[in-house]
């Protein structure tokens, strides 16, 4: 097989025409047959080739995806000899410099020079997403905001009610009420509250003429998802004043060259670190909770594909930033078909599509669980600290449990973790992972619950002693 990747001058000057062919000598195709292969769970000539998975599903979704970045696809085959694809795509110019200057532009991504700190601007991110809000922290953090999170929009107008922030970072398509319906109710019932702050749109769907509705909406400004450090740099810049800004380094948070060894099947590194501020243990953190969401994902998506296609839409929407968060390009990709498709009320399209994304989402979950463990089994050969008596497991659960009801999440879960270094009896060791998932998944009422839980046990069995 060979592969060819050309291009030529657009329709215009800031456009070019990126031509990729992909060459094969195999069988081919007979003539009667290439009309089908665009056609969902089409396999040509099967008797020929039962061994040969269906070739028109990939082909499907290639199709569709090209077509929406206004491109083409063609395929050409002489039966016997081979086959030949040719996708045709316009691309925007971005920069003219030559080829010798990209080492400098590369390096210059790693430095920002305008990164300032400002300690005292109070910031709400509100995505109804955890691995979208721990992405959107990773980047602020490195501003020294003072931050808060919510998890849906009436969350959100709870704590606009009694704290006054600066910025409110508030996801566009969220399940129940969405960000549009949270923002109005803001603006008009919070008070002073709901009228001061600066409200940007997330949203991952950044299409031309979407300013102009946010504008409408209550908002002041969009940013699209996945976070781009540059840009949300220059809305920073745009948006907190002068005089509240303290001078910066320059430079955002180094990354760690362990993260460049990652080495999971579907998942692309290069693309990740695009979208990840932070060092290789907050990554393998944030994967894992794309692992823990994916299993109520999966069954979810499952049932909302049969009863409930709107929700499914902003299910699939809400997978397809996650993904690509982590870089998991290709279920970002089958995930935008499908919210493109239920946009378009093509349910067709859905259910043949459906079971590629199920299959390809499942398989990317287990390649991340097995990567997890084997990592964790590495850092854990060394020895467990001293195992801890009840006495001092309920005194530490029972810490843990005052932080959190103090809603003081972070260090409840430092406190959950530094027990789970020591050897533990088996139940306990059992529910404290089952605490320190919840909070991983920031449901501190489901970890306050089984804190209260735990500590009532312990309790029981001190009596018993």
């Amino acid at each position: 097989m060979r592969a060819y990747i050309t291009g030529k001058p657009g329709r215009n000057a800031d456009e070019e025409l990126i031509t990729f062919r992909v060459e094969d000598t195999g069988c081919g195709i007979k003539e009667e047959d290439l009309g089908k292969i665009f056609e969902d769970f089409r396999q040509v000539d099967s008797k020929r080739n039962r061994s040969t998975e269906g070739t028109g599903l990939g082909l499907a979704i290639v199709k569709q995806l090209v077509e929406l970045m206004e491109g083409t696809i063609k395929v050409e085959s002489t039966y016997g000899e081979g086959t030949q694809v040719t996708i045709t795509i316009p691309q925007k110019i971005v920069d003219t410099c030559p080829v010798s200057e990209m080492p400098k532009m590369v390096q210059a991504e790693r430095k920002i020079g305008d990164i300032f700190a400002a300690p005292d601007v109070k910031v709400l991110i509100v995505d109804d997403n955890a691995i979208n809000r721990k992405v959107a922290r990773g980047f602020l953090k490195n501003y020294a905001f003072d931050l808060t999170e919510a998890e849906s929009g009436p969350e959100a107008i709870e704590l606009v009610r009694s704290v006054r922030y600066d910025i409110i970072f508030m996801d566009h398509m969220m399940p129940g009420m969405d960000g549009i319906e949270a923002v109005e109710i803001i603006r008009r019932d919070c008070g002073e509250n709901g009228t001061a702050p600066i409200v940007v749109a997330l949203t991952a769907n950044a299409m031309e003429g979407m300013r102009e509705h946010f504008l409408s909406c209550g908002f002041q400004d969009f940013i699209a998802k996945p976070l781009d450090r540059k840009e949300l740099n220059q809305l920073l810049l745009r948006w907190v004043p002068e005089e509240r800004r303290q001078k910066g380094n320059g430079e955002e948070e180094a990354k760690s060259p362990e993260l460049a060894e990652f080495q999971i099947d579907g998942v692309d590194m290069n693309a990740a670190m695009q979208y990840y501020s932070g060092d290789a243990d907050g990554f393998a953190e944030l994967l894992e909770l794309y692992c823990i969401d994916g299993k109520r994902k999966v069954k979810l998506l499952r049932e909302l594909v049969e009863s409930d296609i709107l929700r499914y839409k902003i299910e699939v929407h809400g997978l397809k930033s996650a993904s690509a968060n982590i870089g998991a390009m290709e279920v970002s990709a089958l995930a935008r078909a499908q919210e493109n498709a239920a946009t378009q009320g093509d349910m067709e399209f859905i259910s043949g599509q459906f079971p590629i994304l199920l299959a390809e989402y499942e398989t990317l979950l287990e390649n991340i669980g097995q990567f997890l463990e084997m990592r964790m089994q590495e850092k854990d050969r060394k020895e467990l600290l001293p195992r801890l008596s009840v006495q001092e497991i309920k005194k530490q659960t029972a810490e843990a449990l005052e932080e959190l009801q103090h809603f003081r999440s972070q260090p409840c879960a430092q406190r959950v973790k530094e027990m789970l270094f020591h050897e533990l009896p088996k139940e306990v060791e059992e529910r404290l992972s089952q605490i320190q998932e919840q909070l991983r998944l920031y449901e501190d009422d489901n970890a306050e619950e089984l804190l209260s839980q735990l500590l009532i046990i312990l309790e029981k069995e001190e009596e018993h002693k």
